[in-house]
């Protein structure tokens, strides 16, 4: 909680309960096609596609959506939805 006892989100990744894990690299490699060719379509940086296939950014709904229409594929073959287990 903050000073106004407000409840705060976790600020690293590994205080988070659930995770969820890119299988972008897959079908990247599935459909020969290139970080490049995504970004174009995407209108992002290629260092944001980067981003989003290895984990370190998630894109928006819409832009996941967008992605997985240009990919042939439905969102849930891109991410895995991965539930950490209580310790």
């Amino acid at each position: 909680m903050n000073i106004l006892g407000v409840e705060t989100m976790p600020k690293s990744k590994e205080s988070r309960k659930d995770d969820v894990k890119p299988k972008l690299k897959v079908r990247f490699a599935q459909l020969n096609i290139q970080q490049l060719e995504v970004a174009e379509y995407m209108n992002e940086s290629k260092q944001t596609i980067s981003a989003w296939a290895n984990g370190h950014k998630e894109p928006s709904l819409i832009k996941a959506y967008r992605l997985a229409h240009f990919l042939n594929c439905k969102v849930d073959d891109l991410w895995e939805y991965v539930e950490k287990k209580e310790e």
